[in-house]
């Protein structure tokens, strides 16, 4: 990011990465080194409520992230999420990567689950991409300049959720009022026959795949919550339904907002009524090997090797990784975009 991007920060702002995950805030720290911002985690920030990953998109799933801890901090937040998607698996594990293997599982346990499945599928047809989509929300943007974004970086303004809102008399009621209003189990149902299409290539325990998929969907295919969700764990709707027209479109309707966010959160006195949102995606190809390679990394590396080379990610060094990985690919692209609005 050039000189002239410190120059334009009179104010240092913070930005907030909307993770716990020692792992992934490791690699998105490194990933931000150079900005003209202070960096910082949700962890920093005591009462921020843990946000539930129920999209059937890593766009939408990283999108509820960066919205809620820009909501609750006041700060620009960045959240990602990303997907691994197996040929011979139909597209699974899909949105469900970090979960595969169910509730409070281990790297281990999800890679050892995806190796079992494919464990006759031919060499020739273990295919298999990573993909993550990286969000930037700021709560607070300085001017209503679009600028030209870096290619492949979309724009959005959105409304404050929590700006002239009203809320269901019967807080029991408000997950049935979301899945009605965006057709949350039309969505999910769509979700599940796609991914059940005849079509997993010969090797794959088909029984055993319909199964997981059965589990990993049901909960939230019918209104209900994630296995490995807490009670307080805030869950919001459809992010797209607070698009705004523009940075003038400052007086929204009255609308209904999400409860369970933090009423005396920072952020409900700062935040300005329309926010600025950056988004992007990263993908990398790759193969899933037949045996785990590699110490570094975490999640899927030690199974993925990416196309060109002879080494799973798992195998890489973090700079090296990073050059190439989905994440990193990711954020670079993302910053990009920081770079073109905030250097105007």
């Amino acid at each position: 990011m050039s000189e002239r991007v410190t120059e334009r920060v009179s104010e240092r702002r913070i930005v907030v990465i909307a993770s716990r995950n020692a792992d992934k805030l490791r690699e998105l720290r490194e990933l931000c080194t150079g900005l003209p911002f202070e960096v910082r985690s949700a962890g920093d920030y005591e009462g921020l409520p843990e946000i539930i990953e129920d999209g059937t998109t890593i766009l939408g799933n990283a999108t509820r992230k960066a919205l809620a801890t820009a909501a609750f901090t006041g700060e620009i937040a960045v959240a990602d999420d990303t997907s691994l998607s197996v040929q011979a698996l139909n597209g699974l594990p899909d949105v469900f990567a970090a979960r595969f293997a169910g509730p409070d599982c281990s790297y281990d346990d999800n890679c050892r689950l995806l190796s079992e499945l494919m464990r006759d599928v031919p060499d020739d047809q273990r295919d298999a991409w990573f993909e993550t989509a990286a969000v930037w929300i700021d709560p607070r943007p300085a001017d209503g300049r679009t600028a030209a974004a870096a290619p492949g970086v979309a724009t959005r303004w959105l409304h404050d959720p929590y700006r002239r809102t009203i809320h269901l008399a019967d807080p029991l009621e408000e997950e049935a009022f979301w899945n009605e209003l965006m057709d949350r189990r039309a969505v999910w149902d769509e979700y599940v026959a796609r991914m059940s299409e005849p079509g997993a290539t010969a090797g794959v325990d088909t029984a055993r795949l319909a199964h997981v998929l059965e589990d990993l969907t049901t909960p939230v295919r019918h209104g209900g919550r994630p296995g490995d969700a807490a009670p307080g764990d805030l869950r919001l709707p459809d992010p797209r339904i607070w698009t705004a027209d523009g940075p003038d479109d400052a007086v929204p309707p009255t609308r209904f907002a999400p409860t369970g966010m933090p009423a005396g959160s920072r952020g409900h006195a700062i935040n300005a009524p329309v926010w600025r949102e950056l988004s992007c995606r990263g993908k990398v190809l790759g193969e899933i090997v037949r045996a785990p390679r590699g110490m570094r990394g975490f999640g899927y590396d030690p199974v993925f090797r990416p196309c060109g080379s002879d080494r799973t990610l798992a195998e890489m060094g973090a700079e090296e990784k990073n050059a190439l990985s989905h994440r990193g690919r990711a954020m670079r692209r993302l910053l990009g975009g920081v770079a073109a609005i905030y250097d105007g």
